[in-house]
């Protein structure tokens, strides 16, 4: 997957994440159940903390270090978000929000700075498994943002909130 292609995949995932949660009130957001105990709001913040770890590993990656975001961790997927979740129960719906976005916006600046063999060589980056940075990309950015879309959707219409 070029830069490009990355760029225009971050900004549709984006959007269609924002799409999933149109016209919902505050409360709605703040509700619980949508995903397990999770709220929409709660779900927000999952993206973002996932998606920070992204940017810190982008960063780390460009600058030629070893990222030591969550990815590398000896912790559990489930335990981060579980950690994650109940850290950030308090956070409001306006916070949770700005953070989303702004987020996005990081990821964005990130990417830009790599060239496509950066983005799509899987021996570029040895730390990464093989795995071309554009994976990694993908999948705490648009995919992630897709899967809990989806989720989203599905709740929204078992609970007719429109």
């Amino acid at each position: 997957m070029s830069k490009e292609d990355i760029l225009k995949a971050l900004e549709v995932g984006r959007e269609d994440f924002l799409d999933a949660i149109d016209g919902l009130t505050e409360e709605i957001l703040q509700q619980p159940g949508v995903v397990g105990e999770w709220s929409i709001k709660d779900i927000l913040i999952h993206l973002t903390r996932w998606e920070a770890e992204l940017v810190k590993l982008l960063w780390q990656a460009k600058q030629g270090k070893m990222p030591s975001s969550a990815h590398f961790s000896n912790i559990e997927v489930d335990e981060i978000n579980e950690r994650w979740y109940q850290e950030s129960r308090s956070r409001s719906i306006e916070i949770a929000l700005e953070d989303f976005h702004g987020v996005c916006n990081q990821t964005i600046r990130r990417v830009e700075d790599f060239n496509d063999k950066e983005l799509t060589d899987p021996k570029t980056y040895p730390w990464l498994k093989d795995i071309p940075l554009w994976q990694w990309i993908a999948g705490d950015s648009f995919e992630h943002e897709a899967e809990h879309a989806a989720q989203i959707r599905d709740w929204r219409t078992r609970e007719k909130t429109g």
